[in-house]
């Protein structure tokens, strides 16, 4: 099987290209020691196998965080592997000084050349051809978000062409001379442990490459002052870093190649740099975001609550149908149990979770999810939370679980720890079945949507009272936003059943296990045992009915079965003849912000330990009690 990794700079149609070939058929694997994931596919083309592998963005082979440093060692490990640097056309004097460095590795390396169309709009025309004869390797023109050329690239890997051009790809002569003296002073085992030519790792300690001179120092600290002496030359002769000398270097390499096979053509502002305008704009932009949430929200709404009704009149229809058939016992309890909580899971569940994923699905593939994070990083600043915190809390209302996973690599530990523990309370797609599927539907979306802006307001003034703990300064964001784009509906569809095929296969397991489980509790009487001993809680303090209780806990495995198992617990399909608004109101408010699911705690102690990780769990389910409270008695007044 011919191994193949794809690589190349965040937004640069990589994962596209990726999805393209493997039609998501892929698995979700960690490196090695970190929590850093990958993405492997297959793809049989013409009787070859080929393993494809999407890595993370990468803006430089030098890494500035752990998914960068990761993308690196596998890049390196693989020897036997074929390159394929994914391009954006649109922005190639940038992407090339990646493609530099990857060159450099001499290995196998195929160039595709993606998004020309967005290129095309934007006056940009590049000589393919030129181009490759430039880099010595392969150049294939793409548009994988159509799925063109994507296959040709396949069988541009077959040749295992290793680019050899010792002339174009070079330096200035004093620069190139101490590269190839500190070269030829390097070890020959040593170069070989690092599996590329000496001349690239003479270029890395040049740079100071920490993965590099951390293996130098281990084999031969002395060393290190043949490299300290190549440096203070170039610094001699630059007067600035050797670091930034290489780095100035690439860049012009990169631009002059550019130049060679690049030609402009007088374009009339496009669409894009004209909506951008508006949708980036400090006091339009937030507007317009404001709106696509609301109109995003409100036809999850309506979709969902149109199916809802429906699915679950059916299902208490065949609730009083098997009543009338079976006589009563343990048999027709947990039959019963496990109409209800099948019903509440396709009929509650379904309904909304279908239509927020095939919307956050669209919203990704259109370009304006990055436009969200560029906005909502003006917001982050206020709570002393910069740069590339905005991506976990983004990426939380999909599933909190990356979204812990995601604040790794963030800079500083104050940063990760931070955005891990707040990220945990955006309302993911589980909560949002609770938001919708009890709130929006008996209550209305205003009651909805409400819920949502009190958590972005309990969220800023966590995040604020942790910045005023800790005032501390954190790095900036540095965000590519990518070109608008026109979703394909097939990638939309087969994204949406990635992300849902896991409520069919986890949570529907779960909620027939937890229904037949609960059925037990009912017929042994031990439910009202669980529900006495949480009485002090779910009666005292929230004022809910006392049979709640068990479905708080059935929520601590998945945030969903809190909604589901309520059905059941209930003995009715329908909420409110057996609780009143402000019921509904302060369970949906304690269930939202309360525990998180075992899945995130699980991530969550491994990437900030024991310690945060208890204080993340009492946290809020404290914060739970206390909002839920408030809300109790706003309720009361208003009502």
């Amino acid at each position: 099987m011919q191994r193949i990794l794809l690589t190349g700079q965040p937004n640069s149609g990589k994962s596209t290209f990726f999805n393209s070939l493997t039609g998501y058929k892929a698995l979700t694997g960690n490196f090695p020691g970190a929590t850093v994931s990958y993405q492997i596919g297959s793809l049989n083309l013409m009787g070859t196998l080929y393993s494809i592998v999407d890595l993370p963005g990468a803006y430089s082979l030098i890494p500035s965080d752990k998914a960068e440093f990761e993308t690196k060692k596998f890049i390196i490990n693989e020897q036997d592997s074929t390159i394929v640097n994914v391009v954006d056309a649109s922005v190639m004097s940038r992407s090339l000084e990646m493609t530099i460095e990857l060159i450099e590795l001499q290995r196998p390396i195929v160039v595709a050349l993606n998004m020309v169309d967005s290129a095309r709009k934007k006056g940009i025309l590049i000589d393919a051809k030129k181009l490759a004869q430039l880099l010595d390797a392969p150049v294939v023109e793409t548009i994988a978000n159509h799925g063109k050329g994507t296959l040709d690239v396949i069988r541009a890997t077959h040749g295992k062409h290793i680019p050899a051009n010792a002339t174009t790809l070079r330096y200035q002569r004093d620069v190139e001379n101490e590269i190839v003296e500190l070269a030829e002073k390097l070890p020959e085992d040593l170069v070989a442990s690092f599996h590329v030519p000496g001349r690239t790792v003479a270029i890395r300690l040049l740079e100071n490459d920490p993965f590099y001179v951390k293996e130098l120092e281990r084999f031969n600290g002395s060393l290190l002052e043949v490299v300290s002496e190549c440096q203070q030359r170039l610094e001699e002769r630059h007067g600035r870093p050797a670091n930034f000398v290489i780095a100035a270097e690439r860049h012009n390499l990169a631009m002059s190649i550019f130049e060679q096979v690049t030609s402009f053509e007088r374009t009339k502002p496009t669409l894009e740099s004209q909506l951008d305008t508006i949708i980036l704009h400090p006091f339009w932009g937030y507007l317009i975001l404001l709106t696509v949430f609301y109109l995003f929200f409100t036809a999850v709404f309506k979709t969902g609550s149109y199916f809802e009704g429906f699915i679950l009149s059916q299902f208490e229809a065949l609730g009083k149908l098997l009543g009338g058939w079976m006589s009563q016992g343990l048999g027709l309890l947990i039959t019963n149990g496990f109409v209800q909580g099948l019903g509440a899971g396709l009929g509650i569940a379904i309904p909304y979770i279908i239509p927020f994923l095939v919307g956050l699905s669209f919203l990704e593939d259109t370009g304006y999810m990055a436009r969200i994070a560029f906005l909502a990083d003006n917001v982050m600043h206020r709570i002393g939370l910069h740069g590339k915190a905005v991506i976990p809390f983004v990426l939380g209302y999909g599933c909190s679980v990356p979204a812990v996973m995601a604040a790794r690599n963030l800079e500083t530990r104050r940063d990760q720890v931070v955005a891990a523990s707040l990220s945990v309370l955006v309302p993911c797609s589980a909560r949002t079945v609770i938001i919708f599927g009890l709130v929006g539907f008996y209550l209305g979306p205003v009651y909805a949507i409400g819920l949502y802006i009190l958590n972005v307001f309990v969220i800023g003034a966590l995040g604020r009272i942790a910045a005023m703990l800790d005032p501390r300064i954190t790095p900036g964001l540095v965000l590519e936003i990518p070109a608008y784009h026109m979703p394909s509906l097939k990638n939309v569809a087969a994204k949406t059943w990635i992300r849902l095929k896991d409520f069919f296969t986890v949570v529907i397991p779960f909620l027939i296990i937890g229904t037949i489980a609960l059925g037990l509790l009912e017929y042994y009487h031990l439910d009202t045992t669980v529900n006495a001993a949480l009485s002090p809680l779910t009666v005292t303090i929230l004022g809910l009915p006392k049979a709640v209780g068990t479905t708080l806990i059935f929520g601590i495995f998945k945030k969903e079965l809190s909604l589901m198992m309520l059905f059941q617990a209930l003995g009715t399909n329908t909420i409110t003849d057996v609780m009143t608004i402000q019921q509904i109101v302060t369970f949906s408010v304690f269930t939202v912000f309360y525990i998180p699911c075992i899945s995130t705690i699980a991530v969550l102690y491994r990437e900030t330990g024991w310690k945060n990780t208890l204080g993340v769990a009492f946290g809020t389910t404290g914060l739970a009690v206390l909002l839920a409270v408030t809300a109790r008695l706003v309720m009361g007044i208003v009502l």
